[in-house]
């Protein structure tokens, strides 16, 4: 069996890329969706503001439209406006908006995001807008939540944001722990020895992270932290069994993997200038899509890109291991068959 099919069609105009089941919705262009043959079905909505980015829910029914580098969203239930959503105006327009939409083990939807400072992550249930995480004993340490991500089952949720000089970080928190006590959320847990490079991550499982770094090449101390960790190297990619707490293995590319998704328990698609298919117990870099645009991003932090080097409009659909991207007039859909998947 091969490792992966492709297609491609055309469509113009699309601004986002949200799975929906078997089809593609573009909810910043106001709904319109796109089944995998092309027929686009066209929704006649707009939001007349100049949202660029969408999130949806695992079944597609809710999304959250929003400005990537601004501070307003809109959260959606098939296309209707439920409320507005907002987060702090600090540093906005330097790093990607905060926020999420998953189930919690028990199925309810929650919406995560930073409605009051940028340090602040908040638990809400989607569809009633209930705060599920507000207290006045909260005190969140100085860092700047982005690119929040569920595990799997929905137990824990990660942030690959940044602390103050800049220096990107990425950690995570229990889901349980947070509702049962919301200054669980002040603190995250760290992954990996604080380096300045933690550019991205994802979960491979419910315990097990696959952590990315920067091209840059921070020096923020010794390269083994007290635990005998060690730190990331530039352009890296490490796995993480944060259970045990210990690294299950490292090792260096290129060029930094970007943004990245799991596939199965032993690969990720890796993002950063093309899509790419990543061995994790190797290093080796499977298949490289390298006529496919993916954006330059290593970061939560985008303000430096120039236009045509931020990310297009990308969606992934864990359920079904299948990915789409947009470059022009041009949708590329990807299912993959990897073992794990």
């Amino acid at each position: 069996m091969p490792l992966f099919t492709e297609h491609q069609f055309a469509a113009k105009g699309i601004r986002s890329l949200c799975w929906r089941g078997d089809e593609l919705v573009d909810w910043v262009s106001g709904g319109n969706s796109y089944s995998l043959d092309g027929t686009e079905h066209e929704a006649r909505v707009n939001y007349a503001y100049h949202f660029d980015a969408a999130t949806a829910s695992p079944d597609g029914r809710h999304a959250v439209i929003y400005k990537r580098l601004g501070t307003k969203g809109l959260l959606l239930d098939n296309g209707r406006i439920v409320r507005e959503l907002n987060r702090s105006f600090y540093c906005a327009n330097a790093y990607e908006y905060p926020v999420a939409l998953f189930n919690d083990p028990s199925g309810r939807l929650l919406l995560a995001h930073c409605p009051e400072e940028y340090c602040r992550i908040e638990l809400e249930e989607a569809a009633t807008g209930r705060g599920l995480t507000a207290s006045k004993t909260r005190k969140p340490a100085d860092f700047f939540h982005s690119r929040l991500a569920p595990s799997p089952s929905g137990t824990r949720l990660l942030s690959a944001g940044w602390v103050w000089h800049p220096w990107s970080a990425v950690v995570y928190f229990s889901i349980e722990q947070a509702l049962a006590e919301a200054t669980h959320l002040d603190r995250g847990e760290s992954i990996v020895p604080q380096s300045g490079k933690e550019g991205s991550a994802c979960w491979l499982d419910d315990s097990r992270i696959a952590v990315g770094s920067t091209m840059e090449d921070e020096d923020l101390g010794d390269a083994i932290d007290a635990d005998g960790a060690p730190n990331l190297s530039p352009r890296s990619v490490a796995v993480y069994d944060i259970d045990k707490r210990n690294c299950l293995g490292a090792f260096q590319l290129d060029e930094p993997p970007g943004s990245m998704f799991a596939l199965g328990h032993d690969h990720v698609l890796a993002l950063y200038r093309h899509p790419k298919i990543i061995d994790l117990n190797s290093g080796r870099i499977v298949h490289m899509w390298d006529r496919l645009d993916s954006g330059l991003q290593d970061g939560s932090i985008i303000w430096g890109l120039k236009p045509e080097r931020i990310p297009p409009p990308m969606a992934f659909d864990s359920t079904k291991n299948r990915f789409a991207v947009v470059n022009g007039d041009v949708v590329t859909v990807i299912e993959f068959f990897i073992a794990g998947a």
